[in-house]
C-alpha cells in the first residue's frame, strides 16, 4: 500500500530546493536584515491578523484601524525589500498551485467521468 504522507514529505523537501523557495528565503533574509523593513512587515502582519479576526467574528474594523492599514500599506508598497519578498512569495504560491492541480487531477478525472 502506498503511503501518501511519505510522498508529501518528499515533495515538501523537494520544494525547498526550488528556485522559488530559495528566492523567497533570500528575500525574507533581506527584510529581516533591515530594521525598518522588518518592523514594517511585523506591523502589517499584526494589522492583517486583526482584520481577519474581525471579519471572522463578523465585526467591522474601526476607522482608526482602517486608516492605519491604509497608511501602512502605502508605506509597504514603497519598501523595495518587502515588495520583492511579496513578489517572490507569489511566485512560490503559483508553483504550489500548479503542483496542487497535478495531484488533484485524479480526483478531477473521477468527476469528469461522472459528468460525461
Amino acid at each position: 500500500m502506498v503511503n501518501v504522507y511519505d510522498s508529501a514529505n518528499k515533495l515538501a523537501e523537494d520544494l525547498t530546493q526550488t528556485d522559488q523557495y530559495k528566492a523567497l528565503a533570500d528575500a525574507i533574509k533581506d527584510v529581516k536584515a533591515d530594521e525598518e523593513s522588518a518592523a514594517m512587515f511585523k506591523k502589517m502582519d499584526e494589522l492583517q491578523t486583526k482584520i481577519l479576526k474581525a471579519q471572522q467574528a463578523g465585526q467591522s474594523l474601526s476607522k482608526e484601524d482602517q486608516e492605519a492599514y491604509k497608511d501602512l500599506n502605502e508605506k509597504v508598497q514603497k519598501n523595495d525589500k518587502i515588495v520583492t519578498m511579496l513578489k517572490t512569495e507569489q511566485a512560490l504560491y503559483n508553483l504550489l498551485n500548479d503542483i496542487q492541480k497535478t495531484y488533484s487531477k485524479p480526483i478531477t478525472d473521477l468527476y469528469e467521468d461522472l459528468r460525461n
